[in-house]
C-alpha cells in the first residue's frame, strides 16, 4: 500500500515538473530580449528623399533589390536576380557581383565589361530595378503573409504588420520586433513591442520606405539572416 501512494506521488510530480517545464517555454516565447535597444531615442527618420530618389532607375541599388537583367540575345543569362544582405548578386558564368551602390545603369555597364571580357562579343545589357527596397517597405519572419509591400502614405508598424496579414498565432513572438534602417549609409535597428504598443503603453513608430520589419520567430530566410549578421556587434533575436 505504501509502495503504492509513493509511486502516485512520484507520477504526480512527475505531471508537476512537465507542467511547469512546459509553462517556462511558454513564457520564453512571449518575452522581451535580445541586444537591441527597445524604441532608443536616437532611431529617428531616414533623411527625406528627393523627388529623384523614387524614380527606380536613379536609385542605387541595394539589398534586396530585385532586378530584371536582359542580356541582348542571350536568354539563359538573362532574368529576375535578388541582391543579397551583403548587397551582392550571384548571376551565371561571373559568380557573386557587388552590386550595392551603383545605379542599375552603371551596373549594366560593369556586367558588359564582365561578359565581354570572357564570354560575349560587344554584348549589350540593360538592368531594371523591379522591386527596390527603397521604395517598399519589406515584412520578414513570423508572419502569415511575408514579402515586399508599397507604403500607401504615412503608415505605422502595426499598420505594416497588418499588411502582412498579423503575426503567425503559435509562432511568432508580438514582443520582439526588429525595425532595420538605413541612416548615413549605416544600418540602424530597434526592437519594439506589439503587446505594448496595442495597450497604448508605447508610442507606435512610423515605417518608412527601404525599412525592413522582422518579426521573431523560428523561421527566417537565409537572405535576411545575411542581412542581419552585417549589423556589427548586435545579436538580433536569441535563436538565430
Amino acid at each position: 500500500m505504501t509502495d503504492r501512494i509513493g509511486g502516485l506521488a512520484n507520477r504526480r510530480r512527475a505531471r508537476l515538473c512537465v507542467l511547469l517545464l512546459g509553462c517556462t517555454v511558454l513564457a520564453g516565447c512571449e518575452t522581451r530580449g535580445g541586444n537591441i535597444p527597445y524604441d532608443p531615442p536616437g532611431f529617428s527618420a531616414p533623411p527625406t528623399p528627393s523627388v529623384a530618389a523614387f524614380d527606380a532607375y536613379d536609385t542605387k541599388l541595394g539589398p534586396l533589390d530585385v532586378l530584371r537583367i536582359n542580356v541582348f540575345r542571350v536568354p539563359d543569362l538573362s532574368g529576375e536576380y535578388q541582391i543579397d544582405g551583403y548587397g551582392n548578386i550571384d548571376l551565371p558564368l561571373v559568380g557573386s557581383i557587388k552590386a550595392r551602390d551603383k545605379s542599375a545603369e552603371e551596373f549594366g555597364k560593369q556586367l558588359e565589361q564582365l561578359y565581354g571580357a570572357q564570354y560575349l562579343n560587344n554584348p549589350e545589357i540593360s538592368v531594371r530595378v523591379m522591386t527596390s527596397n527603397q521604395l517598399n517597405v519589406t515584412v520578414e519572419g513570423a508572419v502569415n503573409s511575408p514579402g515586399v509591400f508599397p507604403l500607401p502614405g504615412k503608415t505605422t508598424l502595426l499598420g505594416v504588420i497588418a499588411m502582412a496579414r498579423g503575426p503567425q498565432q503559435l509562432e511568432s513572438n508580438p514582443k520582439r520586433v526588429a525595425i532595420f534602417r538605413k541612416r548615413d549609409g549605416q544600418t540602424q535597428a530597434a526592437a519594439f513591442d506589439l503587446v505594448a504598443i496595442r495597450k497604448g503603453e508605447m508610442a507606435d513608430p512610423i515605417v518608412y520606405p527601404g525599412d525592413i520589419v522582422v518579426v521573431q520567430g523560428s523561421s527566417l530566410r537565409s537572405i535576411y539572416r545575411d542581412l542581419l549578421q552585417t549589423i556589427p556587434m548586435i545579436a538580433v533575436f536569441s535563436n538565430l
